[in-house]
């Protein structure tokens, strides 16, 4: 295997995996965790949410099998922030980490940080995307991984052309065993067997299909760009949002649609690819006897605009091609298997919820709710879902989404700039703008005293800025 290294965000750090040893009565009835997490994922993108172009046969399988939620929404569109929202159930606006870039506070417990101290073995393969340093302890973690290399993209769309990310579009060179992708599985294999006799939390987090769409070869050429079709709102664009020229010419010109295709296509392809590879962790935890004591959650950091509004990666907007995420979670002792939610669900909601299904203590600061079934069966589950993007509270897109409608609010230099509101159920591609819409005022209005409140009643601290 040639040209492979490790990178590391921060430090360069390896651990061992921990010895395995003989398990007490006590762990044997302790589920273990897989969490697996992509970067960048479009919710559209999975056959599983009605994307018939696609084929995602193993996320499908976690969906027949276990439960999937409809709506779920990302607490900000944005790498680092994300992530770390996922690890605390607290908003960034609580934690701190508001941007990439940001530092993460040390004093707030992470998923790694709560099952360590119950006695598990914890595991973090692939993108963590966070600092490690003594000082936070590796945010619990024992084993920290990232398994990366150059993936030298061939037949690439003409980077004048197209650069997505300020990366190339194309096939990669690498076969999946060489590919980023196939080296975070192997090293996410090697995890499960060295620790197949102890109660794990192994969190697998794949750097596709984020940029730079670089799948290997055949998942390349599985999508024939003919035969792929661009979103429904791809030229449906509000230049009333800031920075929206800038959003959209980031990626490169794309001055032809034939460029839009290609990469909805290689997009495809990467998703694909990862989706095998996810084939691979289940079907070894079947080998090792494994699957029906194991959790397996599926998510993303957030999404990707995929030709939607003119744009690829993502921006400061409230679409839901940024912040609806796939989220499936399976575990046949709690979840009956094809079973669809549409209430609404967090991000933030996973902590919890992982806490909640292994017989842990959810500390009294974790700001999501458990998605247990006895708590999205009550009545009093929540309403609206909330996600924020940017630097500080004074400078952000704040996005106030209901199972139906969805209203935001741009603030800059802690002003009003602009307000978007969509009625989903008449406009699922977002747009058409209802906010000046006279017989939509009540409406608006009732998300704006939303807005209002959560903002007065979340915990709020400064940015971490390094």
């Amino acid at each position: 295997m040639k040209n492979i290294y490790f990178t590391f965000f921060g430090l360069l750090i390896l651990f061992s995996c921990g010895q395995p040893g003989k398990k007490t009565s006590d762990e044997v009835a302790r589920p273990n965790i897989l969490f697996i997490m992509t970067d960048q994922h479009n919710a559209r993108a999975l056959g599983c949410y009605g994307m018939d172009e696609i084929s995602t046969p193993n996320m499908d399988r976690l969906a027949n099998e276990g439960i999937l939620f409809e709506n779920a929404i990302c607490q900000t569109g944005q790498c680092v922030p994300s992530r770390y929202s996922i690890w605390t159930g607290r908003y960034s606006r609580s934690h701190g980490t508001y941007f990439n870039g940001d530092d993460q506070d040390p004093t707030e417990e992470t998923v790694g940080d709560l099952f360590k101290a119950a006695g598990y073995v914890t595991g973090t393969v692939g993108k963590h995307h966070m600092f490690m340093t003594a000082e936070n302890k590796n945010h619990g973690f024992d084993t920290v991984l990232v398994p990366r290399v150059p993936l030298i993209p061939i037949d690439t769309i003409p980077f004048a052309e197209a650069h997505p990310g300020r990366s190339l579009v194309g096939a990669s060179s690498l076969p999946n065993e060489e590919h980023t992708t196939g080296l975070i599985t192997q090293a996410s294999l090697d995890f499960i067997r060295a620790n197949k006799d102890k109660p794990f939390v192994l969190w697998c987090s794949y750097f596709g299909p984020h940029t730079p769409i670089q799948p290997s070869r055949p998942w390349a050429d599985q999508y024939d760009p003919e035969n792929v079709t661009l979103p429904a709102n791809h030229e449906a664009v509000d230049y009333r949002i800031r920075n929206m020229n800038g959003t959209i010419s980031k990626s490169g010109p794309y001055s032809r649609i034939e460029s839009h295709l290609k990469t909805l296509a290689l997009y495809y392809g990467f998703v694909s690819q990862i989706d095998y590879n996810i084939g691979r962790m289940i079907e070894e935890l079947e080998n090792q006897g494994l699957l029906e004591n194991t959790i397996i959650v599926y998510t993303a950091d957030h999404g990707e605009m995929m030709a939607e509004h003119l744009c690829w990666t993502k921006g400061l907007t409230g679409y839901d091609a940024t912040i609806r995420v796939p989220m499936i979670i399976r575990d046949p002792k709690t979840y009956k298997g094809g079973t669809r939610i549409s209430k609404m669900a967090c991000s933030i909601d996973l902590l919890p919820t992982l806490l909640d299904l292994t017989g842990l203590d959810i500390p009294e600061n974790v700001q999501g709710k458990s998605l247990l079934p006895a708590n999205l069966d009550k009545d009093s589950w929540r309403k609206y879902a909330f996600s924020e993007i940017g630097r500080n509270p004074e400078n952000a897109v704040v996005t106030v989404r209901s199972e139906s409608r969805k209203y935001v609010m741009f603030r800059f230099d802690n002003q009003l700039d602009h307000e978007q509101y969509f009625d989903l159920e008449k406009d699922p591609w977002e747009m058409d703008n209802l906010i000046e819409e006279s017989s939509y005022l009540d409406e608006v209005t009732e998300f704006r005293k939303a807005l209002q409140q959560w903002e007065t009643e979340t915990e709020k601290v400064d940015p971490l800025v390094i």
